[in-house]
C-alpha cells in the first residue's frame, strides 16, 4: 500500500462526542482553496483510486437523484455508498451504507485519523475526506459523491469521476456562486472532466459549450419515470437517475423496480396526516412545492398552514411573493435556529396579528384543525424539531 494514514504512528484519539465537537466548531476557511484538501487526500494514499465515482451537482434535487440511483445499484447488488449533505439528526447520516450509515465506531476510527494529518481543514473538508477514506475501508465499487455548494472550489472536486451530473440550476448559494444563471452554470459546471459523460435533464448553453471543450459526451434525458417519491417533478429526477443506471448496464426491470422503493428523508415526508415536511428552501424549490400544495393537497384540506424558520438576514419577501395571496397562516422562526417560543402569523385578507405558539402548541393545532393542512419548510433546524412528534 505504501505511505498512509495508516502507518502513521502518532493517531489521536478522540471520543466520538469530543469528535464531534471539534467538527462541528472548525472554522470556514475564507479561501476556498483545495490545496489543503488535496494534500490531506494524498496523505491518506488517494483512497478512491480503485472506486468508480459518480459525481453530482446541483441547485436543487442532487439528494433525489442520487437516492434513486443509490437505490438502484445497491439492489442491483452493487456495493455502492453515498457521501451527502446537509444531515439533520445525526452527521452519521452524510455516509450512506448499504446499512444505512456509518456506525459510530468506524466515524471515531476514521475522523481520529483525519485529524492526525494535522492539515487545517474546514468543516465539509473534514467530512469529504472521512467519506473518502470510509469508502476505501469498505471496498466500495461506486461512490456516490454530492458536492457541497457545488463550485469550483467545492472540496469533492477532487474526484476523478466515472460518471459526473447537473440535476438542475437555479439561483442559491449566491454569496458564493454570483448572481446570473451563466455564472452559476459555469461554477457547476466545473465537475465535468475530460471525457467523462455529463448527464443534464435541462437545457444549459453553458454547461453544453464547457462539456465540448472536455471532450465530454452530454447525455440529455426529458425522460419521466415512475417512482415512490412524492410529486411529478421527481419523475424527472427519476428520468435522470434511470439514464445513470442504463449507463451503467443495469436492467431496465431492476431500474424501475427500485424506483419504486427510494429512501429519502425531508422531501415532502409526512409527520401526521395533515402535518408535512420539505426542505424547500429556495425559489425554484419552493414554486415545485407550492405546485405541490395547489393540485395535490388544496382541494381537501380548508386551509393551508405554512410553518417556516428563517436566519435574520434572510429576505422574508422570498417566501411571501410565492405564498402570501394562498396563505391562512404562516409561522416563522426569526434570528435564531431553535427557540422555545415561536413567532405565529395569521395572514387573512392582507392583514397580520402574531401572537407565540410554542411547537407543542403547533402539534396541538394540527390535531385539533385536521381540516386544515400543516407544510413545515425551509429550514433543517425546524424540521429538525417537529421529526420528533411523527
Amino acid at each position: 500500500m505504501g505511505y498512509s494514514i495508516f502507518n502513521i504512528n502518532f493517531m489521536f484519539n478522540y471520543s466520538y462526542e469530543e469528535l464531534l465537537n471539534k467538527i462541528f466548531t472548525l472554522e470556514v476557511i475564507k479561501d476556498y482553496s483545495l490545496d489543503k484538501v488535496r494534500r490531506g487526500y494524498f496523505l491518506l494514499w488517494n483512497p478512491l483510486k480503485n472506486i468508480k465515482v459518480i459525481h453530482i451537482a446541483w441547485t436543487n434535487w442532487k439528494g433525489s437523484v442520487s437516492k434513486m440511483v443509490f437505490s438502484i445499484l445497491k439492489n442491483s447488488l452493487k456495493r455502492v455508498w453515498v457521501f451527502t449533505s446537509p444531515h439533520l439528526l445525526d452527521i452519521r447520516e452524510r455516509f450512506i451504507t448499504q446499512d444505512w450509515e456509518i456506525s459510530m465506531e468506524d466515524f471515531t476510527i476514521i475522523a481520529n485519523k483525519i485529524f492526525s494529518l494535522w492539515i487545517e481543514l474546514s468543516y465539509f473538508e473534514t467530512c469529504t475526506l472521512i467519506a473518502f477514506l470510509y469508502f476505501e475501508k469498505k471496498w466500495v465499487e461506486y461512490a456516490i459523491i454530492e458536492v457541497g455548494i457545488g463550485w469550483l472550489k467545492d472540496s469533492t472536486n477532487i474526484v476523478n469521476p466515472v460518471i459526473t451530473c447537473i440535476t438542475s440550476i437555479s439561483f442559491d448559494h449566491m454569496e458564493f456562486l454570483w448572481n446570473t444563471f451563466e455564472d452559476i452554470s459555469y461554477q457547476k459546471a466545473w465537475i465535468i472532466k475530460d471525457g467523462i459523460p455529463i448527464f443534464i435533464n435541462h437545457d444549459n448553453p453553458v454547461i453544453e459549450e464547457i462539456a465540448k471543450k472536455h471532450n465530454s459526451l452530454v447525455i440529455k434525458t426529458n425522460r419521466l419515470c415512475s417512482t415512490n417519491l412524492l410529486w411529478e417533478y421527481q419523475k424527472r429526477n427519476a428520468g435522470l437517475a434511470y439514464e445513470i443506471a442504463k449507463y451503467l448496464w443495469i436492467t431496465e426491470n431492476n431500474i424501475l423496480e427500485w424506483l419504486q422503493k427510494v429512501e429519502h428523508r425531508w422531501r415532502l415526508e409526512k409527520i401526521r396526516e395533515n402535518v408535512y415536511i420539505d426542505w424547500a428552501h429556495n425559489v425554484e424549490w419552493l414554486i415545485v412545492l407550492k405546485e405541490f400544495l395547489d393540485k395535490t393537497i388544496r382541494n381537501n384540506f380548508k386551509n393551508i398552514v405554512y410553518i417556516f424558520s428563517l436566519k435574520k438576514w434572510k429576505d422574508i419577501s422570498l417566501i411571501l411573493n410565492i405564498f402570501w395571496k394562498e396563505s391562512e397562516y404562516i409561522i416563522p422562526i426569526i434570528n435564531k435556529p431553535i427557540l422555545e417560543k415561536d413567532i405565529y402569523i395569521s395572514m387573512k385578507n392582507n392583514n397580520i396579528n402574531v401572537s407565540e405558539l410554542s411547537k407543542e402548541e403547533i402539534i396541538k393545532k394540527s390535531e385539533n384543525e385536521s381540516e386544515n393542512f400543516f407544510i413545515i419548510f425551509w429550514s433543517l433546524y425546524m424540521i429538525w424539531e417537529f421529526l420528533k412528534y411523527k
